[in-house]
């Protein structure tokens, strides 16, 4: 059974009002008594989970208003689940564990660097926001870090504009996980601010080699349209045409800079996270592209990025 927020005490009722840069940071979430809300976007591995993943990581950043911590705990599957602290006084507001795919670099990766976890927020029985996070952990010259990108969007007509975060973690001390979170598979539109009209037209990949040969964005500011194309020889391939949704750099931005695409193809699902950037007066987007196999061909789950710059 879910648990009902009104139900909770008043200090996690009042950090679902913190007109804070993340709110969903401040969020208590479903709960279910003895397992996952539901894992029917946890595919099967391959790959399993690296053992650097496990463990609990903590924001580098003291001062963040974000996620504060976040526990990456190994499945018997080979997968892990996720479970993330949020930034609530006097203390962290637990979000509950939930699922997560792992993935490789990959098609035949045997260990995964990579997760990604999807999962909802419930005030009195009825959903006001979901988050989407993606983590992958990298060497550095001061040891592993866990970098973290935060995807959430509002759906309780707050005026709360979706936004995206990314902030680093390191190693911390354990940490205790008490609650299930409810997973979700799908990604509303949510309140999106106006993508930036910088990001429409047609975009090439600057590698011949990849999962992109081009972009298309189109539409409007408003109702931004994404078609991408695959390489594929002679000619690429035609993935067809998604809803893009958009996100801003904080809750009260008015112009985003990051699209998500979300595709499936029946064999597989992917994920384009596409931002937009100016570097010395050049426009480019950065796609973050995640792959999951869905048809039991025992292909690995792989995620990449790639570089891509006006046509």
């Amino acid at each position: 059974m879910n648990q009902d927020l009104s139900a909770e005490p008043p200090r996690r009722r009042r950090a679902l009002g913190l007109a804070i840069r993340t709110t969903a940071g401040a969020a208590a979430v479903a709960v279910v008594v003895g397992g996952f809300a539901t894992a029917a976007h946890a595919s099967p591995v391959p790959p399993k989970a690296s053992a650097a993943l496990a463990g609990t990581w903590v924001n580098v950043n003291g001062a963040s208003r974000s996620v504060k911590q976040v526990v990456v705990a190994p499945l018997r599957t080979g997968a892990v689940s996720v479970d993330a602290f949020g930034s609530c006084h006097p203390t962290l507001c637990e979000w509950g564990r939930v699922p997560a795919i792992v993935y490789g670099s990959s098609v035949s990766a045997k260990a995964g660097t990579y997760f990604q976890s999807r999962q909802r927020f419930l005030s009195n029985g009825k959903e006001w926001s979901r988050t989407t996070l993606t983590g992958r952990v990298v060497k550095t010259a001061v040891g592993l870090r866990l970098s973290l990108r935060e995807l959430t969007v509002f759906e309780d007509g707050s005026g709360r504009h979706n936004f995206v975060e990314t902030e680093t973690f390191k190693r911390g001390e354990p940490v205790k996980t008490s609650q299930v979170g409810s997973s979700v598979s799908t990604y509303p539109k949510g309140a999106p601010p106006a993508m930036v009209a910088g990001m429409l037209g047609t975009w090439k990949n600057v590698a011949h080699t990849g999962g992109l040969a081009e972009l298309r964005i189109s539409g409007t500011v408003t109702a931004p349209v994404v078609r991408a194309a695959g390489q594929c020889t002679p000619n690429p391939c035609d993935w067809g045409a998604r809803r893009g949704i958009t996100y801003g750099a904080s809750i009260s931005s008015t112009r985003g800079t990051t699209v998500l695409a979300p595709y499936s193809f029946g064999f597989k699902k992917t994920q384009l996270i596409i931002r937009y950037s100016v570097i010395k007066g050049r426009p480019r987007l950065t796609v973050s592209e995640f792959n999951e196999f869905t048809d039991g061909s025992g292909r690995s789950n792989y995620a990449m990025t790639e570089t891509l710059v006006r046509a």
